[in-house]
């Protein structure tokens, strides 16, 4: 596939002495008086990737030298943040649940409830309010327990405030992808034509300054291009924001980059989580890891209009992880697998052994009541959920995603459930624990490698049981000292690979990072002292 570059390059003397960026991998040929001169100016734009342009993916990144796993790619700010569709009433500035009606503050204004008065009065708000408060006496916001509709218009009106507010930053939104020719004979787009569209052309007087196309279009961008970012904390929802260059990644379901987003200044920091050569293109992904291929596909073609056929998508197996897997009801080996995987719902689904066939409605319609079973179960329920596992043993294969989703949920029940504390654990129990850590990291290591956030919280749970175990065991005289101190060797390595991991993540959450590095450096002792 061919891959023509962006405008959007490095210009320079081209002449007699040749030199290359250490940073971007430019090669750059200017005389050497103009050397220190040039150079300093291309330190403020210098780039490890270019933006190049494909008929497949249109505007996409690749690197413009190898890169190592942790290295920072680019770090954006988000031009626009704000609530997620179908949130719940929240502080339209600092996005804080708003738990009771008596203990908020109605805007002046627009009459939008706030947590606090600054807040309602923040900068951030003056634009908005001022559309809104053509609207206050039509709104009316006093369940806070439940999603209210006009939430869904505050993005989308951020937006396109910007035409009048930041005409350069809208410019750059005006460039993203909307898919408004497939998103219209959606059934998202004739509930954003009333929610959004009409309520703010109609109800907040925008009829002469924005179409109903231009609306929808914003409407179109953040649902194709904006990220998640979770805020930490219980009482703070979660919302969207907007990053420009982030969003010309293109998306694979095993990507091989990792970005995190600080949840106080919104700044989005893009890492190699794997190895990546020079002129490989950068990928992130939409889609959670852990979900099977028919899930993934389906959230991408509803909410970012188009038809995965990456790699993992293609390949029956999801890369030998068997995610999507069933056993087979025929044969005691056998495993059945979709013969066309990208025609979930027509393909037939086929036992390698012995040959016999599933069609995709009973496969699906199978899945289906296991899942609504699976989302049944309390999310502290670990009798449960080990029966869920032993139960459908015989129908699922053991990485099938359902199981796994099972498995990530008793990594951190054994151990954090005030009914299996860890130092309350068997044998037995500890044993359990570290081998439902090594399934999952078995399944991590191919659909979410290198440095991300599955694998540090999967090492960091692995890492105590196999201390523990490693202690009784030594205490109970069944291992020599040198085999003990072999056994705190891998911990630590396990240990330090988590606090690596985790020391790259939010700031603001970074209560695992504290408590690793803390357990790192008490091993680090022990071992000295042994």
């Amino acid at each position: 596939m061919s891959l023509e570059e962006s405008p959007i390059t490095c210009n320079f003397f081209r002449a007699k002495s040749s030199q290359t960026c250490g940073g971007c991998g430019e090669v750059f040929n200017f005389e050497m008086e103009y050397q220190n001169k040039e150079w300093s100016i291309h330190k403020t734009s210098c780039k490890p990737y270019k933006i190049v342009s494909n008929e497949k993916f249109g505007r996409c990144l690749v690197a413009t030298r190898n890169l190592k796993p942790g290295e920072i790619i680019f770090g954006e700010n988000a031009t626009i943040v704000g609530p997620k569709q179908g949130c719940r009433p929240c502080c339209l500035k600092c996005f804080t649940s708003l738990d009771s009606v008596a203990s908020l503050f109605r805007c002046p204004g627009c009459n939008f409830p706030f947590c606090q008065e600054q807040c309602a009065k923040s900068p951030e708000h003056e634009a908005e309010c001022v559309v809104l408060s053509r609207a206050r006496s039509c709104i009316s916001i006093n369940d806070m327990s439940k999603s209210h509709p006009v939430y869904q218009c505050i993005t989308p009106l951020r937006c396109i405030l910007l035409k009048s507010t930041q005409p350069k930053l809208f410019e750059a939104f005006s460039g993203l992808v909307h898919h408004n020719d497939l998103r219209r004979q959606t059934q998202m787009w004739r509930i954003y034509q009333v929610n959004i569209v009409q309520f703010l052309r109609n109800v907040c007087g925008l009829a002469n300054q924005f179409s109903e196309e231009e609306i929808h279009a914003a409407c179109g961008v953040l649902d194709v291009n904006a990220f998640e970012i979770r805020l930490p904390g219980s009482k703070r929802q979660q919302i969207l924001g907007l990053f420009p260059i982030a969003s010309m990644m293109s998306h694979r379901c095993v990507s091989n980059t990792h970005h995190v987003i600080d949840s106080n200044t919104y700044e989005m920091t893009v890492r190699a989580s794997v190895p990546i050569k020079k002129g490989e293109q950068l990928f992130t992904t939409y889609t959670l890891p852990l979900d099977g291929t028919n899930d993934r596909r389906s959230v991408l073609r509803q909410s970012k209009m188009f038809e995965c056929d990456c790699p993992r998508c293609s390949d029956p197996t999801e890369c030998l992880t068997f995610l999507s897997a069933l056993r087979c009801p025929r044969c005691p080996i056998g495993i059945m697998l979709p013969i066309r995987p990208l025609e979930e719902n027509e393909t037939e689904w086929q036992c390698s052994p012995c040959s016999y066939q599933l069609d995709a409605a009973v496969v699906t319609q199978l899945i289906d009541q296991l899942k609504e079973e699976f989302e049944n179960i309390g999310p502290k329920d670990v009798e449960k959920l080990e029966e869920f596992l032993s139960r459908h043993a015989s129908s699922l294969h053991p990485n099938h995603f359902l199981f796994t989703s099972v498995r990530q949920s008793l990594s951190q029940l054994y151990g954090r459930d005030e009914r299996y504390l860890l130092n309350t654990l068997t044998m037995e129990q500890l044993e359990r624990k570290v081998s439902i850590c090594q399934q999952l990291l078995s399944v991590a290591d191919v659909v979410e490698p290198g440095l991300t956030r599955l694998r540090g919280v999967t090492l960091y749970e692995l890492y105590a049981p196999m201390l523990l175990l490693a202690k009784r065991t030594y205490e109970a005289g069944h291992c020599t000292l040198a085999e003990f101190k072999e056994r705190i060797v891998a911990v630590e390595a396990i240990l330090s690979e988590a606090t690596k991991i985790l020391l790259l993540e939010d700031p603001a959450s970074t209560e695992g990072a504290a408590c690793a590095v803390q357990a790192l450096n008490q091993i680090q002792r022990w071992i000295a002292s042994l």
